[in-house]
């Protein structure tokens, strides 16, 4: 899956969504998605690379628990037949906000 691909899937959940960050210009509140890509295990022999697959991180960002958009986004990730984990639930005591983070 390349960027445009994921971007696209996470567009259908109809909630901001942005690649890394939102400028800081745009005034987004919660609940919205940033993506990133993390460093794939690549296979290289002979100096050559032969598979870099792409991966990346989601982390859904909410006012309170949402319970229902988090499955929402496990089910358009089950829908299309891309694994994933969810990697982590933080609360921002600061921010006051939650962080799901997901790795596809």
């Amino acid at each position: 899956m390349k960027h445009k691909d994921i971007y696209d899937l996470l567009k259908t959940l109809d909630i901001p969504v942005a690649y890394d960050h939102f400028d800081t210009n745009k005034n987004i509140t919660p609940p919205f998605i940033a993506y990133r890509e993390v460093s794939p295990e690549t296979f290289k022999a002979n100096n050559i690379t032969y598979y870099r697959p792409y991966e990346f991180e989601i982390e859904l960002v909410t006012e309170k628990k949402d319970v229902a958009l988090q499955q929402s986004i496990e089910d358009l990730l089950t829908t299309n037949n891309i694994p994933y984990d969810l990697e982590n639930e933080i609360w921002d005591e600061d921010e006051r906000i939650y962080h799901n983070f997901y790795e596809i």
